[in-house]
């Protein structure tokens, strides 16, 4: 299993979830092995007791067959409704045994690609707010995404409801998707504002609620729930330490580490950096190019933000070097990607 999902056909979820998805797509009556055939998966029967992980590009093609067969839009909800704490194996094992909310949503944080890969989930703490985001490490604006989105938003409240023992009031919610003619189905598993078309899927609860204790809190339990996803996280890295580096980049704007920060931040040094690297077929510049360049391709097709401005969140100092290195990744300048790219969505 690889660490991040740099593309649709890497390997990103646990089956748990999508076997979560086949039942939900049974309850609405829905022919579950026509489902996971179109999907490329195995019939049920093989399925069920599968342990290899699943790509993005099978969830949502299995998102869309089960949408469309239930008239549901909002089936993602009710799949993320009847997650358990152990769909989530170790780590739903390690929240559930946190000392608090805070532990408990710093675990899932840090170890959530042990079990879905294609998201970055970070706990931000700023002044009178605290902000758990979950960002796609994939641009995906299909039904799928929205499928997911609606997924994890009822998986992530539930697990932090399992936490603290009861309901938690007061906590907005944005989510990355237009708001739709369903705005209600989210809205009722919340007691707070609810928002839509944001850049990402962000929880905002007040810093108080991350000092409830966790009603089975068990340090035993905990350490020996940490130790397995450390092993699987630890596993993770030897296998993908680009995907690694990768995902470090797409989680910056303006200011990118360098080669030596990137080797300190994996308890590396750089020449052992460097041959792990190699190894794979890649290097440092390598990485930090084809996340500028992907970057840079989203902003100007995505957004209206000034070429100035896309230059210095890539953490170019001078425009005219960024429109330089631009035409030689795609052969012409900024302005004019961004008119052709207009040209053709309007064709």
């Amino acid at each position: 299993m690889n660490t991040l999902a740099p593309t649709l056909d890497t390997q990103v979820a646990h089956p748990t979830y999508v076997r979560l998805m086949c039942i939900g797509l049974r309850t609405q009556g829905g022919d579950v092995d026509e489902a996971l055939r179109m999907a490329g998966l195995p019939a049920w029967k093989q399925f069920v007791t599968s342990e290899t992980f699943v790509s993005q590009r099978q969830i949502n093609a299995l998102a869309s067959f089960a949408v469309a067969r239930s008239g549901k839009h909002w089936l993602g909800l009710e799949v993320g409704d009847a997650a358990q704490i152990s769909s989530h194996g170790p780590l739903g094992y390690a929240a559930v045994a946190s000392k608090d909310l805070r532990q408990a949503l710093q675990t899932v944080a840090h170890f959530s690609t042990v079990r879905y890969s294609a998201v970055r989930i970070r706990l931000h703490q700023n002044h009178g707010d605290v902000a758990l985001e979950v960002s796609e490490r994939l641009e995906n604006s299909s039904v799928g995404g929205e499928f997911v989105m609606c997924m994890l938003f009822v998986t992530l409240l539930r697990l932090m409801e399992s936490v603290v023992g009861h309901k938690l009031s007061g906590i907005g919610v944005d989510l990355p998707f237009s708001e739709p003619d369903w705005r209600s189905e989210p809205a009722r598993f919340i007691s707070g504002p609810l928002r839509f078309n944001a850049r990402h899927m962000v929880f905002h609860l007040t810093p108080d609620l991350l000092e409830i204790p966790c009603v089975t809190a068990d340090a035993r339990a905990y350490a020996l729930a940490i130790r397995e996803c450390e092993q699987l996280l630890a596993a993770n890295a030897d296998l993908a330490l680009g995907q690694r580096v990768r995902e470090l980049f797409e989680g910056k704007d303006e200011s990118y580490p360098s080669m030596t920060d990137v080797a300190r931040y994996f308890s590396l040094s750089q020449r052992t950096f460097i041959r792990r690297l190699k190894q794979e077929g890649l290097r440092y510049q390598q990485l930090l190019d084809e996340t500028r360049k992907s970057k840079a391709m989203w902003y100007l097709t995505h957004t209206r933000y000034r070429v100035e401005d896309i230059a210095e969140r890539l953490g170019y100092k001078d425009t005219t070097n960024f429109s330089r290195t631009f035409r030689r990744w795609f052969g012409t300048t900024p302005g004019e990607f961004r008119l052709s790219g207009k040209s053709a969505s309007k064709s």
